[in-house]
């Protein structure tokens, strides 16, 4: 139903490329951490300087690029989504020209009632994508840990190539960006359930508003702890069935 996000294109489209820098990033130190171990310092010194100076440029870029990623980007983006949240919920105008076209879709008159429902619509697209996303890491999670085990496991594997594929697999990149993508889905779900028994319900309006806020805050908090941005290009691809699906559940709650 999206017909325009500016904030997307502004804002987290630096985010993408903020992350796609890191995992490159990432994997260039790796890399380097492994031929480090592979290329005799005695034999070739120039290799061997070559491969250090590398490694250690790869690691302090990677260090610049999550700080900038983390302390700048990524709240800058995450500012400007709830300044339009708010803004749409309430009618108005915090997020200034960064204002979407389409991205909430009910017929709620301006007040809590309309920032649930658009909170009841961001959990359903956001648990959906964040369970689809989720199926690639798995993946990734399963074979980088099938040729850690075989690392470890084999007798005549160097104990620098174990500690190099070692600091892979639990580095953020792998382990925790997969653990941390499976929490966040687990609190998208949680919000997407709780709003949905909220809409069923016959609460008071004092308790309507308590519960929203309630969800609201877990929902804002899950966002800023998990540290994952959700995939664009998924988004995109799953936009027309999960607007197909959010319009239905709209009719059948009169939102």
């Amino acid at each position: 139903m999206s017909k325009s996000d500016p904030i997307r294109d502004r804002y987290f489209d630096a985010v993408d490329r903020a992350d796609k820098a890191g995992d490159w990033l990432f994997y260039l130190s790796a890399v380097m951490s492994l031929a480090s171990l592979m290329v005799e310092k005695a034999a070739y010194p120039i290799a061997y300087t070559c491969v250090q100076i590398v490694f250690a440029a790869s690691v302090v870029a990677l260090f610049a690029v999550g700080l900038v990623n983390r302390l700048y980007l990524t709240p800058r983006a995450e500012d400007k989504r709830r300044q339009d949240f708010f803004s749409s919920a309430y009618g108005v105008g915090l997020s200034g020209t960064d204002k979407t076209d389409g991205y909430y879709n009910n017929n709620q008159q301006p007040g809590t009632r309309r920032m649930a429902a658009q909170l009841f619509e961001n959990s359903h697209f956001s648990k959906t994508v964040a369970r689809r996303m989720l199926k690639g890491e798995r993946i990734k999670v399963v074979v980088y840990a099938v040729v850690w085990m075989i690392c470890v496991l084999y007798r005549e594997t160097d104990i620098g190539a174990v500690v190099a594929a070692s600091q892979v697999v639990f580095s953020e990149q792998i382990l925790s960006k997969w653990l941390r993508l499976e929490w966040l889905r687990d609190r998208f779900e949680r919000t997407y359930n709780d709003m949905s028994r909220l809409f069923h319900s016959n609460s008071a309006a004092k308790e309507f508003e308590v519960m929203t806020l309630d969800s609201l805050g877990i929902y804002e908090a899950a966002k800023a702890n998990g540290g994952v941005t959700l995939s664009k290009r998924l988004f995109e691809q799953m936009n027309s069935e999960l607007s197909r699906e959010w319009g239905q559940m709209r009719a059948q709650l009169k939102l």
